[in-house]
């Protein structure tokens, strides 16, 4: 099974996060290996999109402002992957990326088909979806991917898992390798890469750049240019922050970056890994992230970053302060991050799924 003939890809919604940017990775290993490749997965732009050779498969499933119509196209999409999937070919492996395609999972496990799941998110959430994904999970898991130790400690009877780190594609690494060659000047820039939602602490960036005027502070987002601008309105005028809309290629921020910042509320969004983080890092931009979850994984403090509770906005202030002027502390971090994200290559990681598999 290290090389399948055939292998059905499954994810629910296609956009510019990390686990569709990592499963976009996991298609293209198997197309260069020479394997079939179909994907299941819903309209739109995202990683996931015009990958050459993929024989792709649409389903009805978008996110929209309304939550019930949301949910909606969610159920109409899982009984679109349930009718598919319960009848097609035994041979191939499917490939089922988060527990979210509950319709995916409930067919391969009534038909007996070989089928992973490669778990980005916390099982363990509060939401009324989540209790119904976690006992169709504990019914149905055969073998499991978790994307961190933190997400293979929350699962429920988990029958056969492993955890297997998120990695960066070579082609990253040579392009952040490239820019550091290039760079003159030592950048000054605080960023953050979000999506637009409350939990994931975009006020408190807010915040912690009206607390530190003196340095330029950078907010990505993955929201349109409309939905930014009404933000921007909400948070008024504040004259070292910067707002961006959804951004394709991040390099160039990266590259101007002196310091990451996450500050997901960990009593409302546990982050599970953190992409972005190992993003900065191999472009030696240390991070400050929550003191919890996956990015805990990544981040030590005082080696290549520090882990802060989100909410607690002076230690933050203060931690950003001592980063930003103590120039031996900054590159030590510096070098400490680059160099933790050298581990983290697509060879590793594919390497371990195909033995896992």
């Amino acid at each position: 099974m290290n090389n399948p003939a055939s292998i059905v890809f499954i994810h629910s919604l296609n956009n510019y996060t990390g686990s569709p940017n990592v499963l976009a990775m996991v298609v293209r290993h198997y197309l260069q290996r020479g394997s079939r490749v179909q994907l299941h997965t819903s309209r739109g732009e995202g990683f996931l999109s015009d990958i050459s050779g993929v024989e792709y498969r649409y389903t009805c499933y978008r996110w929209c402002r309304s939550g019930a119509f949301t949910a909606l196209l969610l159920l109409c999409s899982q009984l679109q992957l349930f009718f598919r999937l319960l009848c097609s070919s035994r041979k191939s492996l499917y490939y089922i990326n988060s527990i979210i395609p509950f319709g995916a999972i409930l067919a391969c496990k009534l038909s007996r088909k070989r089928y992973v799941i490669h778990v980005h998110e916390d099982m363990q959430q509060s939401k009324a979806l989540y209790k119904l994904l976690r006992r169709i999970y504990a019914r149905c898991n055969r073998k499991t991917i978790f994307v961190s130790h933190y997400l293979a400690e929350r699962a429920v009877s988990c029958r056969d898992g492993v955890v297997i780190y998120n990695a960066l594609p070579d082609a990253y690494f040579r392009t952040a390798q490239a820019s550091l060659a290039q760079r003159t000047l030592l950048p000054d820039t605080i960023l953050m890469v979000s999506s637009l939602r409350k939990f994931k602490g975009i006020y408190e960036f807010v915040a912690l750049a009206k607390r530190l005027p003196h340095y330029p502070f950078v907010l990505v987002l993955s929201a349109s240019e409309a939905e930014v601008s009404a933000f921007a309105h909400e948070v008024g005028e504040v004259p070292n922050l910067t707002l961006h809309a959804m951004q394709r290629n991040l390099h160039p921020f990266y590259g101007q970056a002196k310091l990451l910042l996450q500050l997901s509320h960990p009593d409302e969004w546990v982050e599970t890994f953190g992409l972005t983080i190992l993003e900065a890092m191999a472009y030696g931009v240390p991070a400050i992230v929550p003191n919890v979850g996956g990015p805990t994984e990544l981040v030590a403090n005082g080696v290549n970053g520090y882990t802060v509770n989100p909410y607690d906005l002076q230690t933050l202030e203060n931690k950003i302060s001592e980063i930003m002027q103590r120039n031996e502390l900054y590159m030590h971090l510096s070098v400490n991050a680059k160099q933790l994200s050298e581990a983290y290559t697509e060879l590793n990681m594919f390497t371990q799924i195909e033995n896992y598999l």
